[in-house]
């Protein structure tokens, strides 16, 4: 059997527009290159993409499956858009892996600003430990992408205004 240039020359290319457009989507510091944290969420990705469980993400799917939101979070929090009655799929859902994420912080934030720094410190790590990469965060927005595609959502509705709740205001990016 034989492989023509044609094939061959084609075949390549895919593959190198796969490779660079994975590194585009996870180079979060744009030098062309990944990084081991860059890297490692790259594959986190596919692990997940393939049912894969890495022992970051073994303890949600264990726990945050089988529970509804509402048994986890503060009693005042207000959530909008959310069925926290159901038990939450942090595995499959970026949207359920938020509300999960965000119960435990036991509060809403009201402004941009802190919106953002509230995302960071308490959202960002473990959602991207769960294969949803953060590709951005600004104000009461963010970016990630994952096996689904690539998202850019509102996360507070009502920010800087008087009466703030937690919300998932996606649409594609």
């Amino acid at each position: 059997m034989s492989v023509s240039a044609t094939s061959s020359t084609s075949g390549t290319t895919a593959i190198q527009d796969l490779a660079a457009s994975l590194i585009k989507g996870f180079d979060t510091n744009k030098d062309g290159s990944l990084s081991a944290d860059e890297f490692s969420g790259l594959v986190t990705q596919l692990a997940a993409q393939f049912g894969v469980t890495t022992p970051a993400s073994t303890a949600y799917k264990t726990t945050a499956s089988t529970t509804p939101i509402t048994s986890l979070g503060a009693g005042n929090m207000k959530f909008e858009g959310f069925d926290l009655g159901r038990a939450q799929d942090t595995t499959k859902s970026a949207k359920d892996a938020f509300a999960m994420l965000a119960s435990r912080t036991g509060s809403v934030p009201s402004t941009k600003t802190e919106a953002e720094s509230w995302f960071n410190t308490n959202i960002k790590g473990e959602m991207e430990a769960l294969g949803h990469k953060i590709n951005w965060v600004q104000g009461d927005k963010f970016q990630f992408t994952n096996w689904q595609g690539t998202f850019t959502v509102d996360f507070v509705r009502g920010a800087d205004g008087d009466n703030p709740a937690l919300s998932w205001q996606a649409e594609n990016a």
